[in-house]
């Protein structure tokens, strides 16, 4: 995930700063260019522009404006001078805030990311790879994936039947995976939630107004700020499937269960009229749901593990094998309010 190093900046503007005192005076040494750290072209460059310029309908491999995409090292490089940000294409079009040549249109990277981009530019514009932001091995534990973290809301409180899925799709909002979500340019705009269309209804004060709409619930202050954060930090097209699921130790209701179950199903099973009448909302309706038996099998475990006379849930976007044994393990460990 995207994670732009404000101490690199700061690096820079001493740097700009330093030769700005060097042209007034020579009792000072500037900072020299190869002291500062390197930027990383695929951990810090690359999704920047995907995310800011290589959208749906823009320089996308499938559009590819003005023969420019933002898919990869080679295609971006045309745009570029190594080592002359100003004579580089791709950055004097993101310093052109007042023109008509100002990309993304009406919508200008924030200072940081411009001064990003030149850093890299006049650092020689390399294809440096740098990898992902790891502790030992393993994700960022505070990194939000979209796969993971963001993408069961939209399914469970957007795209489903008659509003915002693959069919309905109403407004030609189609929520339901990551290249629908973004097609729209107003819907999500990455690095800038205040802007984005989705995350102005989804915290909309007035009923009428907000999404989803009444009587279905709105999203938690949780999910909102899941949301939010996964905004500002670039809305990447992250996956961070899990490499170990713990399911030696107790299960924790508050910790692990409620929520899997705020994730996948609240949108549709918190308030009343909830779908199939199943409500979710509480301790006490997720542990009825759970002990409530059809032919001999629990009434959420054969609807999260698609079983046969049950209702697939959540509809379209099954959970994780981990998150399904987790719940089976609450049940089998006598459904506790820990």
């Amino acid at each position: 995930m995207l994670r732009i190093s404000y101490q690199l900046i700061a690096q820079y503007l001493l740097f700009l700063i330093s030769v700005l005192v060097l042209n007034s005076s020579c009792t000072h040494e500037p900072v020299n260019l190869n002291d500062l750290d390197t930027v990383c072209f695929d951990s810090q460059i690359l999704p920047l522009l995907q995310n800011s310029c290589g959208t749906a309908g823009c320089h996308d491999a499938a559009n590819g404006e003005v023969d420019f995409v933002t898919t990869n090292y080679e295609s971006i490089l045309q745009a570029v001078k190594p080592g002359d940000p100003k004579g580089s294409k791709l950055y004097t079009v993101l310093i052109d805030i007042w023109g008509e040549n100002l990309m993304p249109p009406d919508n200008p990277l924030s200072i940081t990311d411009r001064n990003l981009i030149q850093l890299w530019i006049a650092q020689g514009a390399l294809k440096t790879e740098c990898g992902i932001d790891t502790n030992d091995g393993n994700p960022n534990p505070d990194t939000l994936c979209f796969v993971q973290d963001i993408l069961p809301i939209f399914l469970s409180a957007c795209a489903t039947t008659g509003c915002h899925d693959a069919i309905t799709h109403i407004e030609d909002y189609n929520l339901s995976s990551y290249t629908t979500i973004m097609s729209n340019p107003e819907g999500i705009v990455p690095y800038y939630p205040g802007s984005s269309k989705i995350y102005e209804v989804v915290t909309e004060n007035e009923s009428d107004d907000r999404m989803p709409p009444p009587p279905r619930a709105a999203l938690t202050s949780d999910q909102i700020e899941n949301l939010r954060t996964w905004i500002l930090e670039g809305a990447l097209n992250s996956d961070c499937p899990q490499t170990t699921c713990d399911t030696v130790s107790a299960i924790s209701f508050s910790n692990q269960v409620f929520p899997i179950v705020e994730n996948n199903c609240l949108s549709c099973h918190s308030s009343t009229p909830a779908n199939g009448g199943v409500l979710l909302n509480s301790y006490e309706n997720v542990r009825e749901a759970a002990i409530t038996e059809r032919n001999g099998t629990s009434l959420i475990i054969g609807a999260i593990r698609n079983l046969n006379g049950f209702s697939p849930m959540p509809p379209g976007n099954p959970m994780s094998t981990c998150s399904i044994r987790i719940i089976e393990l609450w049940i089998e460990q006598g459904t506790q309010n820990n």
